[in-house]
């Protein structure tokens, strides 16, 4: 597995006032946690397209690209997210690569969002394309809606389960422009191709698998001041690397989804061990479940065996 970051950064608002931090809280740990306990935060946090029935993840190259900070401040969201991908066992490579991980912050959160579905449908996968699966769009409609300080949107592409394509993606050779509006927001191309591949599937195996073909993160800059950078980029990390469900009920659980509650001794300022043990348990399972169910399980029992 490979992954490659790149940045490229564009003025779409004030930079918000980033709180500083030495991020040097202590490890949070889980322990002495009852089996039953992280299984109900798997099946809290974990969301998967009803039509495919398993849970995706990244394989092929991922590429950053972030925009409406400055330099500095996009690249210290790079960092984050590459140092994270790394722990789950992508490695980094050369810069130049394709985006196809797009983070936007925007001081008018909403309206930018409704543009950016309106005018680059394409880019959500809103219409039909063959190997392709998304929530929805009843799910699409409540990314367009979400009052929270950052939405995500995941776009998946099926493959076979030894990762050979059955459909071709061309998300664009650069990372799109982005507007100097609401109303122009960035493109991507759609994807087109199709060819068939041998695979088994059983009861236990599925024939295919699920891939992350794209990934759109939109941040509220306006709601960012006082929070660390480096929190706000565990958070993109966290749902980038994994497609968190944005209804989950979290505050059960020490997790960086926590990060804007309400409560401050809710709050979390960087990846906790929970969320470290879920991703780990995620690129770790079995790629080819029969079911999300399945991947659930086994999600959670390597979980379990990390907390040990």
């Amino acid at each position: 597995m490979n992954v490659r970051v790149c940045v490229i950064m564009f003025a779409l608002l004030a930079t918000p006032a980033f709180a500083q931090t030495d991020d040097s809280s202590n490890d949070l740990v889980v322990r002495g946690v009852r089996p039953e306990q992280i299984q109900s935060f798997v099946e809290q946090v974990a969301v998967a397209p009803p039509s495919v029935d398993q849970i995706a993840r990244w394989d092929d190259a991922l590429c950053l690209s972030v925009a409406g900070l400055s330099v500095e401040q996009g690249q210290t969201v790079v960092d984050r997210v590459a140092m994270r991908a790394q722990a789950v066992g992508l490695s980094p490579g050369r810069t130049g690569c394709r985006p196809n991980v797009f983070v936007y912050f925007a001081a008018d959160a909403g309206n930018f969002t409704r543009a950016l579905v309106d005018e680059r449908k394409s880019l959500f996968a809103y219409y039909h394309e063959e190997n392709i699966a998304t929530l929805g769009r009843e799910a699409l409609q409540s990314f367009i809606d979400a009052p929270s300080p950052v939405r995500w949107w995941h776009v998946i592409q099926t493959r076979g389960a030894d990762g050979d394509r059955l459909g071709s993606d061309q998300a664009g050779s650069q990372a799109p422009p982005p507007p100097t509006d609401p109303g122009r927001p960035p493109e991507a191309d759609g994807l087109t191709g199709v060819q068939a591949v041998r695979s088994n599937g059983s009861r236990l195996r599925a024939a295919e698998r699920q891939d992350f073909n794209r990934v759109i993160v939109i941040v509220d800059g306006s709601r960012l001041d006082g929070y660390p950078l480096v929190s706000i980029a565990d958070y993109i990390a966290l749902v980038t690397l994994a497609q968190i469900d944005p209804t989950a009920e979290t505050r059960d659980y020490p997790t960086i989804l926590n990060l804007f509650a309400d409560d401050p001794d809710l709050v979390s300022f960087e990846m906790t061990t929970w969320d470290l043990a879920y991703l780990n348990g995620l690129y770790r399972s079995a790629r080819n479940a029969a079911s999300v169910t399945q991947q659930m399980r086994d999600i959670s029992r390597r979980m379990a065996g990390d907390a040990g």
